[in-house]
């Protein structure tokens, strides 16, 4: 989080003509993927009819653009965005409009043609959902529907961008696993030999309730021995890094305590637990449904972009909501370490 999103959202606190500086667009829940992290593995249905429509989406990203909106995140909540016939239009148009554009895709997709249109497009990030260097493991952990290997693709892609000195940057986005863990180095390496990965985002496995959960979770010894990888991820001099794993010296001790049941505490107040995440990122469903939270997948039933402009929805229905949370979110203690990091950055700078 940069100095210029905080004082966004401090000026946001009281006028609220300011609005979101990124919108995260989940644009669909069809996928090619049946990932091990997502439902155990089992395919994701996904009713297409209700995706929001390509003219919905025009209209939203041109009050965005109007709203002075910065950045459009492309994801999909149990989908993958290049599932959607459009999204070579979505993405065009994000770019006309001069938006930042970031999307997070499994990778499956992408090749040297993708490289150079988002090179041509002047795309900005690409976050890719990559567990390891190693191609058997990663097609393990995240198999195709019709068993093909996809790989090469994420290789050719990357190959592509460096062979004709795109400015696309890329984030990897890494589910730590029993699967994986010990993968990490050759990953790092892997990552260090193209120029255009800047970051990895090295991330714990949730527990949403997923039947296979324990058979994936690192056990004491393990975490132990992942501890020491981390400490090396974080002495890595070429790759930004961050991760959701909480205090390593929790991990080095074997604490398996999840970081969303542990406490944080500002300089400035006691015990924290006040949102200020709605202030900075409007999240907004497959069907047009705004959602609560960019973590939890949750509706907020009544307030569609369909229905209203997205200044009508910001400025008056969404505001008391978003001022309820900054008296008291009960939610907090579910929340994940990054986004309470950025919490506890406002709040050592609204105070």
């Amino acid at each position: 989080m940069d100095k210029q999103t905080i004082e966004r959202v401090k000026i946001g606190l009281v006028n609220p003509e300011i609005g979101p500086e990124t919108i995260a667009l989940m644009l669909t829940k069809a996928c090619n993927l049946r990932c091990l992290y997502c439902l155990g593995g089992k395919t994701v249905s996904s009713d297409l009819a209700s995706d929001i429509s390509t003219e919905d989406l025009f209209r939203l990203l041109r009050d965005a653009s109007e709203f002075k909106v910065k950045d459009i995140n492309l994801g999909g909540f149990l989908g993958e965005p290049f599932c959607r016939k459009d999204i070579i239009d979505i993405m065009q148009e994000i770019k006309r409009l001069g938006l930042r554009g970031t999307m997070t895709t499994n990778g499956s997709f992408l090749n040297s043609e993708i490289a150079k249109f988002m090179t041509d497009c002047g795309w900005d990030i690409m976050r890719i959902s990559l567990d390891s260097a190693d191609a058997s493991i990663q097609h393990i952990l995240r198999p195709a529907i019709n068993q093909k290997p996809y790989f090469q693709n994420i290789v050719e892609f990357l190959d592509t961008l460096q062979r004709i000195n795109s400015k696309v940057r890329i984030i990897l986005n890494v589910v730590i696993s029993k699967n994986n863990f010990r993968n990490l180095p050759s990953l790092i390496e892997f990552a260090n030999s193209y120029k255009n990965i800047e970051f990895l985002d090295v991330l714990k496995l949730m527990n949403t309730e997923l039947s296979n959960y324990d058979d994936l979770q690192l056990n004491t010894e393990e975490l132990k021995e992942f501890t020491s990888i981390l400490v090396m991820l974080k002495n890595e001099k070429k790759l930004g890094y961050q991760d959701n794993w909480g205090k390593l010296e929790d991990l080095e001790n074997g604490n398996l305590q999840n970081a969303a049941d542990i406490e944080f505490k500002t300089s400035n107040q006691g015990d924290f637990k006040r949102c200020f995440v709605n202030y900075y990122i409007l999240s907004i469903d497959t069907n047009g449904e705004i959602m609560k939270c960019p973590q939890y997948q949750m509706g907020m039933p009544g307030f569609n972009i369909k229905n209203t402009s997205l200044v009508t929805l910001w400025q008056d229905e969404l505001l008391r909501f978003r001022q309820s949370l900054t008296e008291n979110a009960p939610c907090y203690k579910k929340c994940c370490t990054i986004l309470r990091k950025e919490n506890e950055l406002i709040m050592d700078n609204l105070y």
